[in-house]
């Protein structure tokens, strides 16, 4: 049986959350690179902005982290990371 978030070590969790996440460049409208966005599908509205891909990776964990505290809090539905597949609880 799967381990839910709350069981899971949060660093293991973030890391599986992270391997989802996608990096997309941010360009002004002159076509200049000015950052790069972060953001994890699975972990609505969780989001980041760094100069480069990895400093947003780096944020969006940050983010994740807060992102789970708050909705564990809340008792809102947090997605299980398991094996590449994402389930969602409580």
């Amino acid at each position: 049986m799967a381990q839910t978030p709350a069981q899971l070590p949060l660093e293991c969790w973030l890391d599986a959350a992270l391997a989802g996440a996608s990096t997309e460049e941010v360009r002004d409208d002159d076509g200049l690179l000015v950052g790069w966005w972060a953001e994890s599908p699975e972990c609505e509205g969780a989001s980041a902005f760094g100069a480069t891909p990895d400093e947003a990776r780096s944020k969006l964990r940050q983010v994740l982290a807060g992102w789970v505290e708050l909705g564990q809090r809340l008792g809102q539905p947090i997605p299980s990371f398991h094996d590449g597949i994402v389930s969602v609880s409580a």
